[in-house]
């Protein structure tokens, strides 16, 4: 009997388990954790990344010192924001943090590309943010297409040494010899090329089943004035 009693594991609240100086969730007000750090080829890529263990709700770290997570997400609407309550139903698209392609991709997640939003919402934490703003979320969608590239992208990046890479390359920002090193560009090229298609036959087959199971990479969040 007290080695049965020894080997049970008391249960920690995530006020104990958090660091003295942690960060509040804007959206519970628990504390936030690191839930992964980036390094990529350039200032821009690098990142701490934190979550919410309570509601979901992830946040870059460096915008999380004043951050308006509820302004972020859903601007000025609803009678508790700046501007005035809509009549027609406000519609929102953002990464959902606790979709499947988030878990499988950690910091390679298309979602965390550099220059995207820092807010990430969870279903839960939407509808947390939205109450801030005296909105009631009325529908939760999950955008198939989007989440299908968004889920392309994150199995790309799993292979590759830069995230993001055709993207990228394509748009000019990273070019031979900017990134880790030329050799690893040119490597990116060819798995790239080699592995377009049968990632993205992967990721239609994980997004759709991720969709059925409400844990799709995208979320459209219709809310309107309570």
């Amino acid at each position: 009997m007290a080695l049965g009693r020894a080997s049970r594991k008391r249960s920690v609240s995530l006020e104990e388990g958090a660091d003295p100086g942690s960060a509040r969730c804007p959206a519970c007000g628990e504390p936030l954790f690191v839930w992964v750090e980036t390094e990529g080829w350039g200032p821009r890529e690098d990142q701490i990344v934190d979550r919410c263990e309570r509601c979901g709700l992830t946040v870059d770290r460096a915008a999380t010192h004043g951050l308006d997570a509820a302004e972020e997400l859903f601007g000025s609407a609803g009678p508790n924001g700046n501007g005035a309550a809509r009549r027609q139903p406000l519609v929102v698209r953002a990464p959902n943090s606790v979709s499947l392609q988030a878990w499988l991709g950690a910091e390679n997640w298309a979602a965390l590309r550099p220059g995207d939003s820092s807010l990430k919402p969870s279903p839960q934490s939407a509808e947390l943010l939205a109450a801030e703003r005296g909105l009631r979320v009325t529908k939760l969608r999950f955008p198939v297409a989007a989440g299908m590239a968004s889920m392309w992208q994150t199995l790309l990046n799993l292979l590759t040494f830069h995230r993001d890479f055709a993207s990228q390359a394509a748009s000019g920002r990273l070019r031979p010899g900017r990134g880790k090193s030329l050799a690893a560009y040119v490597i990116d090229v060819i798995v790239t090329v080699l592995a377009a298609v049968p990632t993205a036959i992967i990721a239609v087959l994980l997004e759709g089943g991720a969709v059925l199971a409400r844990r799709g990479g995208v979320i459209e969040i219709s809310a309107e004035p309570r």
